[in-house]
């Protein structure tokens, strides 16, 4: 393994950069709907406290003292307290939603009443045609047929937003995807559940409001960071992995990718030997490793005909991390997932539709979600998913269902 050097890093910052930049300028040349108009001069007669609690409302267009909490980073109760005085004050309106009060803009009540009162009628007639098609194909009656409005979108990312066939320095959200999560992101929360550490995943996917990484090792919904229980008695076993691994490994260009916590302490590492040229001197050479590992206790999860594996303390569980991160962002249903890989599968099962995203390195087979969606059309299902007022529909024309679906 080769360290990476200062120059890597740097060339990697920069390129974050030149992602940022060229994000931000194509975000704003098409972005639909327009921003809401606000004088500068007006936002100048709020306190910070008030302002930050107002653009975060007027960001999202409607949500709770909950979602707006997570938001800021800030307890629940302050956030109400401020957006109460907001309404006293003629900037926000509220109304009664089931035992939930959201917030809103004033002036946009009336619209946003006659916009649910729609959607109530169109998801009435949509269901009844719903159990007319179920009655004729029952054994894929969740898959065929179905409209939703999406609360919340999670994603995996390598493979699924992000290219997998890249080097880690150079993964990064292609361009027209990032404009789309951005866009999705003004309108409802976005949370990342990944196999990746937190330091690696939330530079590249600044769009999201909360993040799960390794599994659910560790996650960060707002400002809020969590860990899993009795992770820190286990951290003696991955040192020893990872130093074995390290004297152990003589093939060239095998990876050892260590994966940290925000402190920086390693807590899980992936044996990667994609890019070797000695494929079956590196093969022996990482099952020697992956036999110690499992010897300490550890937990070595493959992935079927790919060249790595990784190596974590727990057995990980991205279902278990997904209806965590859920239970942070004050949402219980109308749960969209992306993923790629059998990795997924949990979270498949955790959400309320579920999407396979496929690319070259995706056995669909092994894929328990809804729907299947090819990796280059990723950008054209968001879009659609915009332009339907964040309505998810089974007829949109790049996804089909899945065949091979688990009940």
């Amino acid at each position: 393994m080769v360290r990476r050097s200062a120059f890597d890093r740097i060339l990697r910052e920069m390129q974050e950069i030149r992602y940022r930049l060229d994000d931000i300028e194509s975000f704003f040349s098409s972005w639909k709907p327009q921003p809401l108009e606000i004088k500068e001069s007006e936002l100048l007669l709020l306190s910070d406290n008030l302002r930050k609690t107002y653009v975060s409302v007027a960001s999202k267009g409607e949500c709770s003292a909950t979602e707006v909490s997570n938001l800021t980073g800030r307890c629940r109760a302050a956030e109400s307290n401020y957006l109460n005085q907001l309404v006293r004050m003629g900037w926000l309106e509220r109304r009664r939603c089931s035992k939930e009060i959201l917030f809103l803009v004033s002036g946009r009540a009336s619209e946003e009443k006659t916009r649910s009162s729609t959607e109530r009628y169109t998801h009435k007639h949509a269901e009844s045609g719903n159990e007319f098609q179920g009655s004729q194909h029952s054994q894929t009656r969740r898959a065929e047929c179905r409209i939703m409005k999406v609360k919340c979108l999670s994603s995996d990312y390598d493979g699924t937003i992000s290219p997998i066939s890249v080097s880690r320095s150079e993964s990064h959200v292609p361009l027209e995807t990032r404009v789309m999560l951005r866009n999705v992101s003004r309108l409802l929360p976005i949370s990342i559940d990944t196999m990746k550490d937190l330091s690696f995943v939330m530079p590249r996917t600044p769009f999201a409001h909360a993040w799960s990484a390794m599994g659910g090792l560790e996650m960060q919904i707002g400002k809020k960071v969590l860990k899993r229980e009795s992770l820190e008695s286990k951290l003696p076993s991955i040192s020893l992995a990872i130093n074995y691994a390290r004297s152990h490994i003589m093939a060239a260009c095998v990876e050892i990718e260590e994966k940290n916590d925000s402190e920086g302490c390693t807590v899980a590492f992936c044996m990667d030997w994609r890019r070797t040229k000695d494929l079956q001197a590196a093969r022996l050479e990482v099952e020697d490793v992956a036999s110690f590992c499992e010897a300490l206790g550890l937990i070595v999860f493959r992935y079927e005909n790919h060249p790595f594996y990784d190596v974590y303390p727990f057995a990980p569980d991205k279902g278990r991390a997904l209806r965590e991160m859920l239970d942070g962002l004050a949402v219980n249903s109308g749960v969209l997932y992306l993923g790629d890989s059998e990795m997924d599968n949990s979270a498949f099962e955790a959400s309320s539709i579920s999407v396979g995203v496929v690319h070259d390195e995706t056995r669909s087979e092994n894929l328990h979600c809804d729907y299947l969606l090819p990796f280059e059309r990723v950008p054209d299902f968001l879009k659609a998913l915009i332009a339907n007022d964040l309505q998810f529909r089974s007829d949109f024309p790049m996804i089909k269902i899945n065949p091979n679906r688990v009940k």
